[in-house]
């Protein structure tokens, strides 16, 4: 579950936290990609804030690390983007490489004895079902218009990020309906009604 929320807070400050400035600057300078850092590491300390208020001081230290990792991991991006017309693979790669330093921080905190309140906003927090909505709803909107861009970065270096709201709103309006559909249908499957 902690490995969801590592890749829940890592979605929301690469994507819906980087605004096109942002990007930009980290292009520029290596200030831009520390600014991305930090951000990062605030996202992190806020999404994993449930359990540093309940005595879990450990997720601090693993957004340190997962920090610190990430700014070297956007510098060999950036140089490699810089002198590479493949794109799509360097955006690809960067995002594999983030996702398996998470999962080695995972791997190393797995183990750690976990507790939260059982108040009502502990149980819709530590519910997996709303950490992988969010995580696929960041997917099916910011990312895909990332994903674009660096299609068309291939074959015009002087590209601008454009996110276009209908096609982003679109895509949430169709996952929304389809994770209902599944929630709906597996509520139904779990409970059969008998006659």
């Amino acid at each position: 579950m902690i490995l969801g929320y590592l890749i829940l807070a890592h979605l929301l400050a690469d994507f819906v936290f980087q605004p096109t400035k942002l990007v930009l600057w980290k292009i520029r300078s290596k200030y831009g990609v520390l600014v991305h850092v930090l951000v990062h590491f605030v996202v992190n300390l806020i999404v994993l804030s449930p359990f540093i208020v309940n005595g879990h001081y450990w997720p601090i230290g693993a957004a340190f690390v997962i920090c610190f990792l990430h700014f070297w991991i956007d510098q060999a991006k950036i140089s490699y983007d810089l002198e590479h017309d493949k794109k799509i693979m360097a955006f690809l790669m960067d995002q594999l490489i983030h996702l398996l330093v998470m999962m080695v921080v995972y791997f190393f905190v797995q183990n750690l004895t976990l507790s939260l309140p059982l108040s009502s906003f502990y149980q819709f927090y530590s519910d997996i079902r709303i950490v992988i909505f969010f995580s696929f709803l960041i997917l099916c909107s910011s990312a895909v218009e990332i994903y674009r861009f660096q299609k068309v970065r291939e074959k015009k270096h002087n590209a601008t990020l454009k996110m276009h709201p209908r096609n982003i709103a679109l895509r949430i309006f169709v996952f929304s309906l389809v994770y209902i559909l599944f929630m709906v249908l597996s509520y139904f499957a779990r409970f059969p009604h008998v006659q």
